[in-house]
């Protein structure tokens, strides 16, 4: 039980700094599969600021 607790307190705290952190990404607001696969295959061969126009 004292492991599952921890277990929350770190998704707890990576949830968090992901909400103050995170980049504002186009993909990121889609529920689209297509488009999000799009972006995972091209941003395995560029940068993020090559990709975001697309």
């Amino acid at each position: 039980m004292k492991q599952e607790k921890r277990y929350v307190q770190i998704r707890r705290a990576l949830l968090d700094w992901f909400a103050k952190n995170a980049r504002d990404l186009p993909w990121r607001r889609t529920k689209d599969p297509y488009a999000i696969w799009i972006s995972e295959i091209m941003l395995q061969q560029t940068r993020v600021p090559a990709v975001v126009p697309y």
